[in-house]
């Protein structure tokens, strides 16, 4: 094995106490989520005095906290969001984790210093994807996780201009990551907003039979290990916000276990040896039957297990009967007090969660009960009277209670700038709420053999002992080349920090600072200037077939058309690309849209991000083979590249868009106050039937299935994809400011009559 950097260890933390666990079980960062704005908002999550002491805590043994932002932001949120941000700024957390563009523009533009990684919710799945993510400043990407290894290794065989991080363990979605209306569809909890009801996980009917037809295995990559760090792969990634400190613990440890033996030994022998220890203690977590996920085509193929029951966790008893505060159980396996529990219907309808508080058997408390044994749970939640009872947490190695109640908040940040000559040593200091500069007198030689570096500087004052305050940036300016020993540099820096102990500013201080940043916001966004221009009439994204009438047009303005690069669109068309190309797969998409470009086509359709820098880069090949474009590119985008928000709108601009559809998830409302601020033309997805979930493992299913509400969907295989939409036309109406509507014909004739409105008339939760 090469002597590549290790790649970071990287743990779910839904609390603190999951984020003790997993840094105590060697995990080098973690994941978590505020309250509100990340994709697990099933979870406890952390208040910013949570986060700030995991923060702190991080700093102060070496570890990182990434916060998940990942979650699309509606109009009216786009102030919350940015308040929500200026706190997390001045927490500094080593990086935020996000998926809506427009949070992207907002932190770039207001907070220049937060590092940014494109959650997998971006659907960055080959390698113009992460060119897109490095133009518009990402640190790293985290991989599709329906990427081949194969695909992956092609992807990084050149050095990428981002940070890659990869999936190794957890649950996995049926769906390509960000693109899923499944759940959404159902009633408006959107998977991208963090409110996904897991309909995946549900029992559904067809003519082939009954089943679980798009529950997926968990992802288990651990025998690979020794494969996964021979790859330029930043960090491996453990999913499961929504589990507790046991199974942190015990994947954790044993990850960090085979990483450590596969990097000590490259012969593998010593990774052969502990292998079976590893899967020892990964065989305590409560999950699914393991998979290799879509690294794999072969496992791809045995990904979604039809007759198995969707639920996470380890078969544990049945329910025997229910009462009043509580049910009867037959154990299947041994239960304990502090065991979590998931009580499933057999529908595999959603059950209800419970942990094992207070337990009967023969009329006595106890604290267990064995296999095969009897007794009573109590229970304060309905209990399905036909309910299979899953093991889904145990109990954990440590007691996290009294080490969260001892961590300390992170003292605010004071960023430095030090001038140093051989007169002077002048130190300003940006803190929340002002600015302090303090001098010192200096008289120093001038270097002759050891001149004073910048990197010196910068590490002897980028730590100190003062809790209250702590060194954020740190910037250098050295003149005169004075020579300055590091006893007096030491010496300097002491004082420098009695100076700034004695004028700290106070508390209020943080949130002066954050009020004056909401009042230069809302003034800010007051000041935008949206597009005020004509209607730019219909579009009509054609069936994949060559001939097709189009029906008397309903709206008044012009009417355009769009084809799928099969379609072979004309230079007056649209050429719209598909929402997944595999990296396999670019260099045949290239083929037909180099034809477009030589025909004379100049407009083009975006739903993904990889799309911008393909285009880029095939107009550049198509300019140095001597083709002339008489037009310059003419981009809009459609779902599933989401947009909810103006400052979206503004990014996808500034990258060449000049026209947006707003996600067919939104209400009328949402759209409405997106049109009031957007400074593009927004358009209104106002007919089809919109790809509710898309995935490449195999569906054990075709044609129609039917959930156990009457809800129908259509099973349609589209190359390496199956796509599930829903047997319902949606059909709304242009919203008021709106700059075009958007007739989707590829699934449904215009001429049929809709009878669905997705969260039109509701709203998107």
């Amino acid at each position: 094995m090469s002597e590549r950097a290790m790649p970071e260890l990287l743990a779910p933390a839904g609390n603190l106490a999951c984020a003790l666990a997993a840094f105590d079980s060697g995990a080098d960062a973690v994941y978590c989520g505020l309250k509100k704005f990340n994709a697990r908002e099933r979870t406890e999550n952390f208040s910013f005095d949570e986060m700030s002491k995991l923060i702190s805590y991080a700093k102060r043994y070496g570890k990182r906290v990434y916060v998940t932002f990942n979650t699309l932001v509606k109009e009216n949120e786009l102030e919350e969001a940015a308040s929500f941000l200026a706190q997390l700024d001045s927490l500094r957390p080593d990086a935020l984790i996000v998926q809506d563009l427009g949070v992207v523009a907002l932190a770039r533009k207001y907070f220049p210093r937060l590092v940014l990684h494109g959650s997998t919710q971006m659907g960055l799945h080959n390698s113009f994807s992460l060119r897109f993510a490095a133009d518009i400043g990402l640190k790293r990407v985290i991989m599709e996780r329906q990427t081949t290894l194969t695909e992956l290794k092609e992807m990084l065989k050149n050095d990428p201009p981002v940070e890659v991080e990869m999936f190794i363990h957890g649950a996995l979605c049926c769906c390509i990551s960000g693109s899923c209306f499944l759940s959404s569809w159902l009633g408006g909890w959107s998977g991208n907003r963090g409110k996904c009801k897991q309909p995946c996980r549900r029992r559904y009917r067809s003519s082939q039979g009954n089943g679980f037809f798009l529950s997926a295995q968990d992802l288990c990559m651990l025998e690979r290990i020794p494969e996964l760090l021979s790859m330029p792969i930043a960090s491996f990634k453990i999913e499961g916000r929504l589990r507790r400190p046991d199974y942190v613990e015990n994947v954790v440890s044993s990850y960090r276990l085979a990483m450590d033996a596969a990097k000590e030994d490259p012969s593998g022998e010593r990774f052969r040896e502990i292998l079976p220890k590893a899967r020892m203690i990964l065989s305590k977590t409560c999950g699914r039957k393991w998979s290799e996920g879509y690294y794999l085509p072969s496992s791809a193929k045995t990904l979604v297990k039809f007759d198995a029951l969707g639920v996470s966790g380890l078969l544990a008893g049945k329910v025997l009967s229910c009462a009043s505060g509580g049910f009867a159980v037959k154990a299947f396996r041994p239960l304990a007090l502090g065991d979590m529990l998931r009580i499933q219907p057999k529908s595999g309808d959603d059950g209800p969660s419970l942990e094992i508080t207070k337990m009967l058997s023969g009329g006595k408390s106890v604290s267990f009960l064995p296999r095969n044994g009897e007794g009573f749970i109590f229970a304060d939640k309905a209990i399905p009277p036909d309910g299979l009872v899953y093991k889904t947490s145990g109990k954990c190695r440590g007691d996290y209670a009294s080490r969260i109640a001892a961590l300390k908040k992170e003292g605010c940040f004071a960023d430095l700038t030090l001038s140093i000559s051989r007169s002077s040593c002048q130190v300003d200091a940006e803190l929340p709420g002002g600015k302090l500069t303090w001098k010192k007198v200096l008289s120093l030689a001038e270097a002759a053999k050891q001149p004073l570096s910048e990197e010196r500087v910068k590490k002897e004052f980028s730590s100190w002992d003062l809790e209250e305050v702590r060194p954020g940036a740190v910037s250098v300016r050295i003149s005169e080349n004075p020579f300055l020993p590091a006893s007096l540099l030491k010496s300097l820096r002491k004082e420098f920090c009695v100076f700034l102990a004695e004028h700290l500013p106070g508390e209020d201080a943080a949130e002066r600072e954050k009020k004056l940043f909401d009042e230069k916001f809302r003034n800010d966004y007051a000041s935008l200037v949206p597009y005020e221009g004509p209607f730019l009439g219909s579009t009509f994204l054609l069936p994949r077939r060559k001939k097709f009438v189009l029906p008397p047009f309903r709206l008044n303005g012009e009417t355009h058309t769009a084809r799928l690069p099969q379609d072979d669109p004309s230079p007056r068309e649209e050429f719209f690309f598909p929402f997944y190309v595999n990296e396999s797969a670019l260099p045949a998409l290239e083929e037909p849209f180099l034809r477009f470009l030589k025909k004379g086509g100049f407009q083009v359709r975006a739903s993904s991000p990889y799309v911008f820098p393909f285009v880029e880069e095939c107009v550049r090949k198509f300019r140095e083979k001597g083709g002339k474009t008489e037009h310059s590119i003419v981009f809009g985008t459609a779902a599933p590249l989401h947009v909810c928000n103006s400052f979206a709108a503004s990014l996808l601009s500034s990258l060449g868009a000049e026209k947006v559809q707003a996600s067919p998830e939104l209400g009328k409302s949402e759209i409405e106050a997106l049109c009031r601020k957007s400074p593009l033309p927004v358009e209104c997805y106002v007919f089809g039937r919109p790809v509710l979930l898309g995935t490449r493992a195999f569906l054990p299913v075709e044609g129609k299935m039917e959930d156990g509400k009457g809800e129908t969907f259509l099973v349609e295989k589209e190359g390496i994809l199956t796509l599930i939409l829903p047997e319902k036309i949606m059909e709304t109406a242009v919203c008021k400011g709106a700059s075009g509507a958007f007739f989707d014909c590829r699934n449904a004739d215009p001429r049929e009559k809709g009878n669905a409105r997705f969260n039109f008339d509701v709203g998107l939760a």
